[in-house]
Formats: structure tokens, sequence, C-alpha cells
């Protein structure tokens, strides 16, 4: 009997302690406690609290692990409270603990990000002297780096980018993640700014370090859900109130497969606003029979991002989307499509009339930022279909019109980085 009580003993007392809560945010390592003195070498996003629930602030130097500091208590119901810091970081205090973090989502003192406000607007600029082969950029309007979004995929040599159409009177915080030559992706500090002047964007996304109003969308993600079965949009608007929608059950694993299923289905004219499709896109959007798609932001475009499946008209507004594999835009019927106001950044193309195909298509661009595209703008084997761009930024070298007649593509007020 005596045996079993201490049996008992031992699996709850490890219970408790595998389903303890923590003191200090995944990917972070504690410095110091409540009441103590710490500090860190540069500006560095420091988590204050306990029990999994914590407020954030970007320190520099010496500072006291209290409230006072922080502005708030995420928890009052605990007394011992602890500051950290992002694994990797530079920084130190009384009794630190030795605990540390694998996680490679953690912050690293590898890239050092600061940030200058402007008009609309926030500059980026970092220093490295890593080897880094590839860079994120994130935004928030909170320095809890939970619910970020991203906002443009970079090369690793890339140092600057500059976040346009914000909203003047706001703070933003952004953060640079990157991917070392170990394969893993690491986090610099959080940097902010608060931009200024006569006028701004709205609550918007940016475009990479341009001018001319293409902000593209303007979600900042609240809450997620994962789809199982494609959601079918036949009339009116559904607005998404900027959740995350991932694919889940069968709808595909959102690679470039073909036959994957949509997580979105709009038909006869109806109306898709305010979506974020996340990590799993399966096949994004399909619209058959005229349709609208307003503020949507694909994180990591799945097979492709939108596809026109059936003859109408399609508009396209205040959109963006990162990492399509091989198209953006997939047209497989004769129809006409707008878009404006749009970042893309990293696809093959940023349009394709289905291979091989005859009919026409009549497409047109205005106010978008494409980058990272490795073949070009429009693709097309039909000698009567039509494209044009205007108004938009494109990466130097990008090439505009593939496979159409002459005459039948062209562009206008073009600007190039």
């Amino acid at each position: 009997m005596l045996k079993k009580l201490l049996f008992s003993f031992v699996v709850l007392s490890l219970s408790a302690s595998v389903f303890a809560a923590k003191n200090r945010p995944d990917g972070y390592v504690t410095i110091c406690k409540i009441g103590e003195t710490c500090s860190v070498s540069s500006s560095t996003n420091v988590a204050f609290g306990a029990a999994d629930l914590f407020v954030y602030k970007v320190l520099s130097g010496s500072f006291s692990c209290s409230v006072a500091t922080f502005g708030s208590d995420p928890n009052p119901n605990k007394s011992v409270k602890e500051c950290s810091i992002p694994t990797g970081s530079s920084g130190g205090g009384g009794n630190s603990s030795s605990s540390s973090s694998s996680d490679s989502g953690g912050g690293s003192s590898d890239v050092s990000l600061g940030a200058s406000a402007g008009n609309g607007s926030v500059s980026l600029n970092w220093s490295t002297s890593a080897n880094i082969n590839a860079i994120e950029i994130y935004r928030d309007t909170d320095s809890n780096p939970s619910g970020r979004v991203r906002i443009a995929s970079l090369s690793g040599s890339a140092r600057s980018y500059t976040a346009t159409g914000l909203s003047n009177g706001t703070t933003y915080w952004f953060w640079v993640k990157y991917r070392l030559s170990d394969n893993n992706w690491y986090n610099s500090n959080a940097a902010s700014g608060t931009p200024t002047g006569s006028s701004g964007g709205g609550s918007s996304s940016s475009s990479g370090g341009g001018s001319g109003g293409i902000t593209g969308a303007s979600c900042s993600a609240n809450g997620s859900t994962t789809v199982n079965s494609t959601i079918r949009v036949t009339s009116g608007t559904y607005d998404g109130s900027c959740r995350v929608h991932n694919g889940g059950g069968d709808l595909g694993d959102g690679s470039q497969d073909e036959g994957q299923d949509p997580i979105f289905r709009v038909e006869n004219g109806a109306t898709l606003r305010n979506v974020i499709i996340g990590n799993n896109g399966a096949d994004g959007i399909h619209v058959y029979n005229s349709g609208n798609v307003d503020n949507v932001t694909w994180q990591n475009v799945g097979e492709d991002a939108l596809t026109i499946k059936s003859s109408g008209t399609v508009n396209v507004t205040n959109i963006e989307g990162y990492d399509a594999g091989d198209k953006f835009f997939q047209v497989n019927a004769a129809s006409t499509l707008r878009v404006s106001n749009c970042i893309i950044r990293n696809a093959g193309k940023a349009l394709r009339q289905n291979g091989g195909t005859t009919y026409k298509i009549d497409v047109a661009f205005d106010r978008c930022d494409l980058s990272g595209l490795n073949e070009g703008v429009f693709r097309t084997d039909s000698s009567s279909s039509v494209a044009r761009i205007t108004n938009s930024r494109l990466e130097s070298g990008t090439t505009i019109c593939i496979g159409f007649s002459s005459g039948n593509c062209s562009s206008s007020g073009i600007t190039y980085y």
C-alpha cells in the first residue's frame, strides 16, 4: 500500500511539473526576477510576467524588473515574476536563470533592427555580420509578437525596408525574421515607429519602400480557424473579420500538387473580404460567375492564390500575398480581371492563363508592387488575350508580357527598384 501511495505521489508530482505554467515565453531565457536590476546590451524586446501571462517592452541598458518599468501587471495573482529576453540575446541581472530554449523562432543578437518614422511610413534598417540567406518582415500594433503579420519576404542581402500606407499617430512594431546557414529561423529585436504628418494611409500593410498609394491589405490577425471543407460565398458579403483561415481536412496541404480544394469559393457576384489565408493555403480562392475579393492576405500561397473557374468579371482590391511556388492568379475561363492596390512577393508569375487555351481574357493591374517574380507578370498562350499594368512598382529586370500578340500587352507609369 505504501508503495502505491509513493507511486501516486511521484506521478502527481511529475504531472504538475509537466503542465506547470511558465514564467517566460517560449524561446525566451530569464535574466532576472521582480525587484532585481537587469541589463541588455542593445534594444531588446523584454518579456515581464508569470504563469504564461506577459507584457513586453523594448529596453536597452539597465532597468528594474518591475511593474513600474513595464507599465502594467500582467498577472496580479503572482507575486514572483520574471524578466526574460529572446534566446541568443545578450543580457543579465541578479540571480539570472540559466534556462534556455532551442526554439529557432527565438530572438538572436545577429541582427540589430532600428526604425525611423515618417509621414504615413516607417523606415527599417538593420545591420548584421551573420551569413543570412532569407529575410521576412513582420508587423504588429503592439510589442507582443503573438499575432504579428508578415508583410514582406526579402533576399538575405537586404538591409532596409520601408512600410508605407500606415496611419499617422499609430505606433507600429516590426521584427526581422531571418534564416541563417544552419537553416533555422531567428528573430531580431523589435523596433517601433509612430508615423506623423498631415496625411497617412489607413490601417494598412506595406509596400516595400515605395510610394504611389500601394498599401496592400490592412488586416492584423484576429484569431484563427481551421477550414476542413470549402466555405461557399454564394451571395452578399462574407466578412472574415481578419481571422486567419488555415486549410485542414481533405482540402490539401498547400503544396503545388494539382487537385487541391479551395478554402473559399466565391460565386455569382458575391464578395469576400477581410480574410487572412494562413500557412496552409490549399488552393486559395476559387471564383465562379463573377465575384469580388477585398482586403485579403495570403501568408503563404498554396497551389494558387486565386483561380477564376468560369466566365465573368472579377474585381480584386487591397490584397497581398507571399511565396507562390508557381503562379498567383490562375485564369481558367474567358473573363475580365481587375486588380488594384496589390502586393505580391515571390512567385513564378503574377498571372497565368491556363496553358494551351485560346479564349480571351482581359486583365488590368493598377497600383501593384511586385517583386521576386521568377518568370514575369503576365503569361498567356492566347493570341486574343489582353493585359496591362499601370502606376505600379516592379523589381528591376522583371519581364511584364509573355506570350501576348503584338500590341495586346502594355504598361505605363512603372517605376523599378
